[in-house]
């Protein structure tokens, strides 16, 4: 026998669309207000057409009654038609009731003695829950959206959390969450790797980011299809499976069941194990397995103690910010780095005098292996991390450190232009006398690298190669040897390229360090302004130069294999000036006349539309 439970003002709807598809089996309509009067024996089955509230009601009864359950479609059911698997096609739901005769035996999810379809919602979760009600990606962002501006005011609350009256931690959390399988939420749908639904353990999810951009950029990737990121739980989320699991806080706990708003004191959420027969089938793939599992903890990554204090006192930052561990370790190699040593002093005249020698040379080895062993970087960074934390103190030693070693890296490059009887810019010395703004882009990445490096333990290593990139000494000692020649051209090129280095290292080595949760932004605004016009400054030159050396490439290009009648331009160079030089190979297949050659200089001038000085070289070719 079959009994139709309904509410009496849906009783139109249920006889044309309801009564019609249960013509070949017997039943009986019970109001849902008469659901006391229900006497069935084990064979008899319950249909309902009801909605979320009444379903609250009638579960736990159902439940308690050992009754088979036959959920139908309601147009007003949303969470627990995802709660528990109801698929939303009434004509097929029916037509498989009636035809199967098998029954699933499912949990049910309590918190406080109140059922919960989908999730229980602790504290700020913002929008990584699903309502019910508004579908796909654009309606979850929208919610989210429309929530941004809480963001400045995000801050930690204290929680305690218990299985079978053990606390297993203190710890901080801007919120929980609570799903009895992994479709109850956004969160649990990226972060839970089991389906199951029916084994007898609840998932708490505790959402405890030590900064917003950590949250919102999960919240993001929770949009995307499962195939495009990992299901991975990211290290701010803990992860806590027990059938039973109580949540106590120093404050009064602000909390939902599937949206509907509550206060208490103690949270007590209970899982009652496949307590619920159901006859009809089965939308969600997480209800179809039976397989008990044991309760698991991953709190490692949760704040406790100091950490959790701290988060607690404040409002979340919007980048992150490193531990006191972190701090300190850095903290102590940066303090070493900025002091004066002898060490430091040997190790920048060695590299000096090795670099000049290789710039006399032409040898790009040697020059390279004098930029390892210089040592002018590490100052560099602390020199960077003073200034984002105003630390006047590491200011100072490094600023000094940074002075000496230039100035003797100077002295000494002049020396050795003083010794060595040799006037000749080598291609070496010459390629560092002309920095544009592509130098400035190297000394950035640069600057990020540095820092990077010295703030990750792991690959500390690597300073070496960020030295051979930030190439700091190369210019330094081309400045000197500028001034041992007496030549301004040399020295002023050449020590616009060490200023172009050392302003951009310093500036996005900071920065890098802000990213990084090393300084709060108030105090480093001050040192990256100052930062930010010097580099402006130093742009000045560099963009001038960057433009000659375009305007320079943009006459090559149309010079390159020109063909004025049977004569062909090849190896065409270009010297800037107030008249720009322009060198050129002339191939022809006979001499060329000296009318000729005036000739072909009045079409270059045209091609490139300005005055130049034109230096031919003559090939005949056979």
């Amino acid at each position: 026998m079959y009994y139709l439970l309904y509410q009496p003002k849906e009783n139109e709807f249920i006889e044309e669309n309801i009564e019609v598809l249960l013509d070949n089996i017997s039943f009986k309509k019970v109001p849902f207000e008469d659901r006391s009067q229900l006497n069935l024996d084990e064979n008899d089955k319950i249909l309902t057409y009801l909605n979320d509230s009444d379903l609250r009601l009638f579960l736990p009864e159902a439940a308690k009654g050992k009754w088979k359950l036959g959920i139908l479609p309601h147009q007003n059911m949303n969470y627990v038609s995802q709660g528990l698997g109801v698929p939303k096609n009434l004509e097929e739901v029916v037509k498989k009731i009636i035809e199967t005769e098998s029954t699933h035996q499912v949990d049910l999810l309590f918190c406080n003695e109140k059922i919960v379809f989908q999730s229980v919602n602790v504290g700020e979760v913002f929008e990584l829950v699903d309502d019910g009600k508004r579908k796909g990606v654009y309606g979850q962002l929208f919610r989210f959206l429309k929530q941004i501006k809480k963001l400045r005011s995000l801050k930690h609350k204290p929680f305690s959390i218990f299985i079978e009256d053990e606390k297993v931690i203190d710890t901080s959390a801007l919120g929980l969450i609570a799903v009895e399988h992994s479709g109850g939420s956004i969160v649990s749908k990226k972060t839970i790797k089991t389906d199951i639904s029916n084994d007898g353990l609840l998932h708490l999810l505790v959402l405890a980011p030590q900064y917003i951009w950590e949250l919102v950029w999960f919240f993001f990737k929770s949009l995307m299809p499962d195939f495009l990121v990992s299901k991975e739980r990211p290290n701010f989320i803990g992860l806590i499976k027990s059938p039973e699991v109580t949540i106590k806080s120093t404050n009064t706990i602000d909390f939902t069941i599937d949206g509907e708003k509550f206060q208490s004191d103690i949270l007590h959420l209970k899982v009652d194990f496949q307590c619920l027969t159901i006859i009809h089938p089965i939308d969600n793939k997480q209800l179809e397995e039976n397989t008990s599992q044991k309760k698991s903890l991953l709190i490692k990554t949760l704040p406790q103690d100091e950490k959790r204090n701290e988060l607690i006192k404040r409002k979340l930052p919007w980048l992150r910010r490193a531990t006191f561990e972190e701090f300190k370790e850095l903290f102590t190699v940066l303090n070493k780095n900025a002091r004066l040593s002898n060490a430091y002093l040997v190790m920048m005249i060695l590299s000096t005098l090795i670099t000049a020698f290789g710039l006399y040379a032409n040898s790009a080895p040697v020059i390279i292996g004098a930029m390892i062993l210089a040592p002018l970087i590490s100052p560099i960074v602390s020199f960077s991390m003073g200034l984002i934390r105003y630390d006047t103190n590491l200011l100072k030693a490094s600023f000094k450190t940074i002075v000496i070693g230039t100035v003797a890296s100077l002295l000494f490059a002049s020396f050795v232009s003083l010794i060595i009887p040799l006037k000749i810019v080598t291609s070496e010395i010459s390629a560092r006398l002309t920095p544009t703004l592509l130098d400035l882009g190297i000394a950035v990445a640069s600057g990020i690298a540095a820092a990077f490096a010295h703030a990750k333990e792991g690959i500390a290593k690597s300073l070496a190669g960020v030295a051979i990139a930030v190439a700091l000494v190369p210019p330094l000692v081309v400045a000197g040897i500028g001034i041992g020649w007496m030549d301004w051209s040399v020295f002023s090129g050449a020590f616009l390229l060490y200023l172009t280095n050392l302003a951009g290292i310093i500036m996005f080595g900071g920065l890098t360090f802000l990213v990084l949760g090393f300084a709060p932004f108030k105090t480093a605004k001050k040192g990256l302004v100052y930062s930010l016009l010097i580099i402006l400054v130093v742009c000045i030159p560099l963009t001038l130069s960057f433009y000659r050396i375009k305007q320079e490439a943009e006459i090559t290009r149309t010079l390159e294999g020109l063909k004025i009648e049977d004569i062909r331009l090849k190896e065409v160079r270009v010297r800037s000036g107030e008249v720009p030089v322009v060198s050129v190979k002339i191939v022809s297949p006979q001499s060329v006349p000296d009318e000729k050659l005036k000739e072909i200089k009045t079409i270059i001038e045209k091609k490139i539309n300005q005055k130049i000085i034109l230096e031919i070289l003559s090939a005949i070719e056979f």
